[in-house]
């Protein structure tokens, strides 16, 4: 979407925040993400669009399908279609004052990482394909923004969650147990019950989103941002299965499983040291979050019945 002097990329669920809490008007620029080429050239025409806006321009980089358990192949072309695009960006929007934000992840980084709880000082150590490329990303956008004048945020965030969770994507515990819920299906889980993780809810990530990219302007050109963007509150996948126990009164039907999932820690409690006062803007708390997740898919399951 490019309108105003802000383009979300990517309108999946933290994208959809994002212009909600930028208050962007919903006027939808589709990409073809399909194809490698027809992405790229949707990509140009919307950057040409963006450089006839006056004054400082904001891109949000919100797209990505990939999950630890996307093939390798399909990660690397995600990694060189977000390189194409950054070079095509630089030429277009060559000596304009740009403010670009990418969605990156905790658990991509910190996944063999020891000595938690994790910070933007502790070294990098993903366990998997998937943080790879997202690191891999993290750096070109550092060296686009150096050579290029932009002002750069990395977000690497933790787990997240809120009734626009895609599905499709194989993640998103909380929606797959709350969907357990509403459609009566059993679910398998196949990590502990001790794994320790951080959840947060879609808008309280896309309000530091948001106002980590307005701060870029007090840093100079050529800055990159790295911030954890986080609740700072780890909670075990036990607590988590007790806590929806408590709010819905009933037990889901869940079975465990032996954990399948290479590339995961068992422990990603984390602490931010970047910009901490923008930690005060996520509000919503688990038991508030998931009772937003379980009310909009009752809403959806209804739908469908009627």
């Amino acid at each position: 979407m490019a309108s105003d002097n802000g383009w979300v990329i990517g309108r999946g669920l933290l994208g959809r925040a994002v212009e909600r809490a930028r208050g962007l008007p919903p006027i939808i620029r589709p990409v073809r993400w399909g194809d490698a080429d027809d992405a790229l050239s949707d990509l140009r025409a919307h950057a040409m669009a963006l450089s006839l806006v006056e004054g400082p321009l904001e891109i949000y980089w919100c797209a990505g399908r990939g999950v630890t358990s996307t093939p390798q192949h399909e990660l690397d072309a995600e990694v060189e279609l977000f390189e194409r695009a950054l070079t095509e960006f630089a030429s277009i929007l060559r000596g304009r004052d740009v403010r670009f934000f990418l969605a990156s992840s905790v658990g991509g980084a910190y996944a063999l990482a020891s000595e938690p709880p994790f910070s933007e000082h502790t070294p990098v150590a993903p366990g998997s394909s998937y943080g790879v490329a997202k690191l891999a990303m993290e750096r070109k956008l550092t060296e686009t923004a150096r050579s290029a004048g932009w002002r750069a945020f990395i977000g690497r965030i933790t787990n997240l969650y809120g009734p626009g969770q895609d599905m499709g994507k194989g993640q998103g515990l909380i929606s797959v147990i709350t969907d357990s819920y509403v459609s009566g299906k059993p679910v398998s889980l196949y990590v502990s019950l001790d794994t320790l993780r951080d959840y947060i809810y879609e808008d309280d990530c896309a309000r530091v989103v948001a106002a980590g990219t307005e701060r870029l302007s007090t840093e100079a050109p050529g800055t990159t941002i790295t911030k954890i963007v986080g609740a700072m509150t780890a909670v075990s996948i036990g607590a988590l299965l007790g806590e929806i126990t408590r709010l819905r009164r009933q037990r889901s039907r869940i079975t465990l499983g032996q954990s399948r999932a290479g590339g995961q820690a068992s422990d990603l409690r984390v602490r931010s040291v970047v910009w901490t006062e923008l930690d005060a803007l996520v509000r919503t708390t688990l038991p508030e979050g998931l009772d937003k997740v379980y009310r909009s898919r009752m809403r959806a399951q209804a739908e469908v019945g009627a």
